[in-house]
């Protein structure tokens, strides 16, 4: 399976905002756009430091890689103005103070009792604004604005019960990995930036939730066939096995959302939803190792690993690929 491309193709990156380093606010000049920032004193991770001006700056540097996941995709804010240890809320409606210049989308709501108007993260200002007001980590749709009812991938998502521990999470990645490898299928992997992972699987245009979903469920199925010890997919938390790996093909739904690649996570450490390349999944693999002060680096070196994923960049049909895995479905119905 091939994931990304080239570091030698990838955006650049952009640097550090430039501020006195004790400014209390600012006014960004961001690709020809003012976009005033404030608090930037205040601490966010209580636990290593960082300041509001820390997490700006990460996103001002790194924006030519994530807005491409943010771009055309209703966005819902999780804000967390006092930081991390503060109170959190979600906020799904644009609301009436959103500036003239930020782009946005009314879409039908989960319930179809109504619309709501949902900022679209389009551009670098846009993202500085949201973090700004609080939006430390970001979630959006897996499907875009035109398109609200066709993901544009599969999701498939890893979640260890608190006694499974990450190295059980990697071999369950690896069974799903010789599934996709069986069936020639494309995807990508990156971390939660919380304790589990996520496998993506592009999709061409024309795909409905429903299918994405009995998708996910099929391929997790057939990957869980292969380590049954360590695997559950017992909805409700109070009843799932401590010890095993929860897979998640329900997330493949209307109106859910994902951090997409390259999102911080309100977690001590600052740790970032990261992708990785598949030589990469080893027992030695520490998602905490990727954060907001390491980040940069690895983007320098690798690119964004992640671009399979973007429309257009590698589509699939699922049609083709259930038609590629009839034979061996069909020799397990009869066995």
């Amino acid at each position: 399976m091939k994931t990304g491309r080239h570091a030698s193709s990838a955006p650049a990156r952009r640097g550090g905002l430039d501020w006195p380093a004790d400014a209390g606010e600012a006014l960004a000049e961001v690709d020809g756009r003012g976009v005033k920032l404030t608090h930037l004193q205040k601490i966010y991770f209580p636990h290593d430091g960082y300041r509001k001006r820390d997490l700006l700056d990460f996103y001002h540097d790194i924006a030519g890689f994530l807005v491409p996941h943010l771009r055309g995709r209703p966005y819902s804010m999780l804000r967390y103005p006092e930081g991390i240890r503060g109170p959190s809320f979600f906020q799904k409606n644009a609301g009436p103070r959103l500036p003239e210049w930020i782009a946005s989308v009314e879409v039908a709501s989960e319930n179809q009792r109504g619309n709501i108007r949902f900022v679209l993260c389009d551009d670098a200002p846009t993202l500085l604004y949201l973090v700004n007001l609080g939006c430390i980590d970001h979630h959006v749709w897996m499907s875009r604005a035109g398109t609200p009812k066709q993901p544009d991938f599969v999701l498939l998502d890893l979640d260890p019960g608190p006694r499974a521990g990450f190295g059980r999470v990697v071999q369950v990645a690896q069974a799903i990995r010789g599934v996709l490898e069986e069936f020639e299928i494309r995807a990508c992997l990156k971390t939660s930036g919380a304790t589990g992972l996520h496998i993506l699987i592009p999709l061409a245009p024309g795909h409905s939730y429903r299918q994405s979903a009995d998708f996910a469920a099929l391929i997790m199925r057939l990957a869980g066939e292969r380590v049954p010890g360590l695997v559950t997919e017992v909805w409700q938390v109070r009843r799932r096995p401590a010890g095993r790996v929860y897979m998640d093909f329900r997330q493949n739904a209307y109106g859910k959302t994902i951090p997409p690649p390259y999102a911080v996570r309100p977690r001590d450490g600052a740790p970032v939803s990261t992708p990785l390349a598949w030589r990469e999944l080893s027992p030695r693999l520490d998602p905490a190792a990727f954060t907001l002060r390491t980040l940069g680096r690895r983007l320098d070196r690798y690119g964004d690993l992640m671009s399979d994923v973007l429309p257009g960049h590698a589509p699939q049909s699922l049609a083709r690929i259930l038609e590629r895995m009839e034979p061996a479905l069909r020799r397990q119905r009869s066995a």
